[in-house]
């Protein structure tokens, strides 16, 4: 997950179904946008936590900020008394988050301290990058401060079990991700979607013995890690299931959990139905909104993002995933890069560069010595919004359906 590069664009692609997408006709997303009213996300996700008391959000890109400001906003005017559980951030770092989490009266700076001592051990990669996650820590504690104990806000991190201190060298470094990997197209050793899930089951259930209140989880999940539901392996349909965290839960609570996906690209570069969606929402307004998938012609739409598992040529969107949001289109999206003083501390960046020798597979002088790895330092000690998106390339995926429209 490291980014060394800063200045990264992203690539749209297409998978390859395009015939399918002629199914649904591209004015019919048109038609059900103008139907009738619907819900903003914030008011969608506070009457899903009325039905619900899980919801499963499907994240877009790691650095992406603005989906933070929208759970955050949720967060602020829903009066969410619920815990916040995320694929960021190792397991073992529970109690330090907690810890900061409980704390009162903190000056501006007692609090940056804090923060930054969580990031500076909250990741297996030597740090993690992304601000939205020292964003929506910052923002819990500043509820937080207007809360009684018993309403606090917690953040659990899900990942697995990690700390640099036992990390002695880059074979035992690269073990542990290929180990994280699929082997020969068979499940990886240590497979991270089940331990998530079970760091989620036994944190959830904690959670809820000390406090009858904290019934409501907001799950936070990348893309597919966060799918309720995997399509069948058909190639091999008596092989052991291999499932996501979010299909992990539903199938532990599956009356109280309930999947959302946000409007953003693919993982794998790709806008859904090839770009009829967004087209969709730009022609009425990019209007921020929301609604729950099953039986609209987004739902009915071949599912062409990220596949996790095999037997997608068959699904649609609302058999992997149970709602939707969208709220900023995806130009006005925006990767928020770097952790404002991360590395002014000098033990600090002498345990970056140790961190980076051994994830880099190179001697500690040779970290030392690296240009990269201090432009990497000082980039990193500051906010950087890259340019990330190809915006002719995305208009250039829009603008066909668009002007099919508008020929009609």
């Amino acid at each position: 997950m490291r980014l060394l590069i800063l200045s990264l664009t992203l690539f749209l692609f297409s998978f390859p179904i395009s015939a399918q997408y002629d199914e649904i006709p591209f004015k019919s997303y048109v038609d059900f946008l103008e139907s009738g009213t619907f819900q903003s996300p914030v008011e969608y996700l506070s009457s899903s936590f009325e039905a619900k008391d899980i919801l499963i959000f499907s994240e877009r890109y790691h650095p992406e900020f603005t989906q933070y400001e929208l759970l955050v906003d949720f967060m602020k005017k829903s009066g969410f008394k619920g815990d916040v559980y995320t694929e960021v951030g190792v397991y073992n770092m529970g109690s330090a988050v907690h810890d900061f989490l409980n704390k009162e009266g903190l000056s501006k700076e007692e609090k940056r301290e804090k923060l930054l001592e969580l990031f500076r051990d909250l990741d297996y990669d030597p740090v993690w990058s992304n601000y939205n996650y020292y964003y929506l820590l910052s923002s819990v504690y500043d509820i937080n401060q207007e809360r009684s104990p018993e309403d606090k806000i917690m953040v659990h991190p899900l990942d697995i079990v990690f700390s640099w201190d036992s990390m002695q060298n880059h074979a035992q470094y690269e073990l542990l991700f290929n180990m994280m990997e699929p082997q020969n197209d068979l499940p990886p050793v240590i497979h991270r979607n089940a331990v998530m899930a079970r760091h989620f089951i036994r944190s959830y259930g904690d959670a809820k013995r000390a406090n009858p209140n904290k019934a409501k989880a907001l799950v936070i999940m990348n893309t597919y890690h966060a799918y309720t539901h995997i399509p069948d392996y058909r190639p091999n349909p008596n092989e052991p299931r291999v499932y996501s965290t979010g299909q992990y839960i539903f199938k532990s609570f599956p009356e109280i959990t309930k999947g959302i996906m946000i409007n953003g690209l693919g993982n794998a570069g790709n806008l859904a139905a090839d770009g009829k969606w967004d087209a969709a929402f730009e022609l009425t307004g990019n209007k921020p909104l929301a609604f729950d998938l099953k039986g609209t012609p987004f739902g009915r739409t071949p599912f062409d993002l990220y596949r996790f598992g095999g037997g997608y040529e068959e699904a649609s969107f609302e058999e992997i995933l149970e709602g939707f949001m969208f709220y900023v289109a995806v130009p006005e999206q925006k990767f928020m890069i770097g952790i404002p003083g991360i590395f002014d501390d000098p033990d600090f960046r002498e345990a970056y560069l140790r961190r980076s020798a051994i994830s880099w597979g190179m001697s500690l002088e040779a970290a030392k010595s690296s240009p990269e790895i201090s432009q990497e330092m000082e980039e990193l000690n500051e906010i950087s919004i890259p340019e990330w998106l190809d915006l002719d390339q995305y208009k250039e995926k829009t603008e066909v359906w668009i002007k099919q429209d508008q020929t009609r």
